[in-house]
C-alpha cells in the first residue's frame, strides 16, 4: 500500500469497518493494520485458513501430515521449492528471487530448513501448515499441476497465483468463508469486497458490491459488479473508493 492509501483509509476507518483479506502471512499484514490504525482487528490470513483478531485465534485449519507427505511423494521427481507456512513462522530451504521478493512485500524474515524435517517440525509443534506456496519455473509448475490434480477439491485447494508460484490450501477454507465467519451472511451482504485473483471470486461474488482491480484476471472482472479504472499499483482501490466515498 502508499502511504496515500494509508491516509486514505485511516480517515474511513472511523465510519467503515475495515478488513484484510490475504494469502499473506500474519506479520505481512499487521504492517499495513498499524500504518491504517487498525492494529488488533480482525484479520484473514492465508486465503482464510487463520483467522485472527489482535493475538487471538478465531479459527486455524491446516493442511494434514498425511496430505504433505502425499504432496511430497508427487512433486519428489520435479524441481520445486517450498515455502511452508503455519501461524507466524515461514520456512524455506534456500534463497531466491521469490523468496526475496516474498521478505520485501510481507516485510517477514524467513526461517531456513531443509523441507522435510521442516514439515516434522510444524507437524510436531501446530499439527500442519496453513498455506505451501509451490516455486519454481513455468515448465515445473505446470508438471506439478498435472501431479497434484487428484487431490484437488479432497483435502485440498490449488492456486495458480501466477506461471512460477502454485499456492495450496486446506479444503473447506477460503475469503468468503472467512468473511463470513467474521462478519455472518448478512455482513457479507453488506460488504465492499475487492480482488484481483482466482482466490478473490467466491468473496467478489457473494459480498454486495464486487470490486475488481484494473490489473484482475479476466475471468475475476468478467464476475464483478464494476472493474476500477486504475491497477492496483496505481492506488486503483483508494480511487474507486474516494469516488465512494470522497473525503
Amino acid at each position: 500500500m502508499t502511504p496515500k492509501a494509508y491516509d486514505f483509509l485511516g480517515n474511513l476507518k472511523s465510519k467503515h469497518q475495515l478488513l484484510l483479506c490475504s494469502a499473506r502471512i500474519p506479520s505481512g499484514m499487521r504492517y499495513h493494520q498499524e500504518s491504517i490504525g487498525i492494529l488488533g482487528a480482525p484479520m484473514l490470513c492465508y486465503n482464510g485458513a487463520l483467522l485472527l483478531e489482535g493475538e487471538q485465534v478465531v479459527y486455524s485449519k491446516t493442511i494434514a501430515k498425511s496430505a504433505l507427505e502425499t504432496i511430497s511423494l508427487l512433486l519428489d521427481h520435479l524441481n520445486v521449492d517450498w515455502g511452508l507456512y503455519a501461524f507466524d513462522q515461514w520456512w524455506v530451504s534456500k534463497d531466491s528471487e521469490r523468496v526475496q521478493k516474498e521478505r520485501y512485500n510481507t516485510q517477514t524474515e524467513p526461517l531456513w530448513g531443509e523441507t522435510r524435517s521442516t514439515i516434522k517440525r510444524l507437524v510436531d509443534e501446530f499439527g500442519g501448515v496453513h498455506k505451501i506456496m509451490l516455486m519454481g519455473d513455468k515448465n515445473n509448475m505446470d508438471l506439478a499441476m498435472e501431479a497434484l490434480a487428484p487431490l484437488q477439491g479432497d483435502s485440498l485447494v490449488f492456486f495458480r497465483s501466477n506461471d512460477t508460484l502454485i499456492e495450496i490450501a486446506p479444503s473447506g477454507v477460503g475469503k468468503k468463508e472467512g468473511v463470513t465467519q467474521l462478519l455472518g451472511d448478512h455482513g457479507l451482504l453488506d460488504a465492499m469486497a475487492f480482488g484481483d485473483n482466482d482466490n478473490d471470486i467466491a468473496l467478489l461474488d457473494a459480498s454486495g458490491w464486487g470490486v475488481a482491480v484494473q490489473n484482475a484476471k479476466p475471468l475475476v472482472k468478467s464476475i464483478a459488479d464494476a472493474v476500477t479504472p486504475l491497477s492496483c499499483a496505481d492506488d486503483g482501490v483508494i480511487d474507486y473508493l474516494n469516488m465512494c466515498y470522497g473525503q
